[in-house]
């Protein structure tokens, strides 16, 4: 499983280059994603009261399903049941401090620098540039405890 970060500031087009990547990397096999979301409550409205009944789980189905736990997890814990569920890419949103590849869409200071992006520059052509050096990355291998 390939695994790369798209990471910067606020409204530096890091969803725009994301869901550019899924659709280019979704030519070649299964691609998973994560968000980070600190500090976005994924347990309010109807969720919250489904859980504030009692329930450990809720599953919202529509065109998609959606399965919300009470579970806590991290980034690996993510990757680690994106592999069991088969993926072949994953495109993750956030998580600057990891230590995955990253794409960086602003001006701060990371870790395992694929490349440097500005919102202006994407376009078809840098998109599949990108998931063409993410097609070549080695496996994603979970940090050893």
């Amino acid at each position: 499983m390939k695994v790369i970060s798209v990471v910067g500031t606020k409204k530096t087009g890091k969803t725009t280059l994301a869901c550019a990547l899924v659709a280019s990397l979704a030519k070649h096999g299964r691609v998973g994603t994560i968000k980070n979301m600190a500090g976005h409550d994924v347990d309010r409205g109807d969720t919250r009261r489904h859980f504030d009944a009692g329930a450990d789980e809720v599953i919202g189905l529509g065109e998609a399903r959606l399965k919300v736990t009470r579970e806590r997890g991290d980034l690996d814990s993510a990757l680690a049941e994106l592999e069991r569920d088969g993926m072949d890419y994953v495109v993750v949103e956030g998580f600057k401090h990891s230590s995955l590849p990253k794409i960086v869409m602003a001006d701060i200071e990371v870790t395992n620098v694929v490349r440097n992006v500005r919102l202006a520059e994407v376009d078809p052509a840098l998109v599949e540039e990108l998931a063409g050096i993410v097609m070549g990355m080695g496996d994603y291998s979970a940090p050893k405890a």
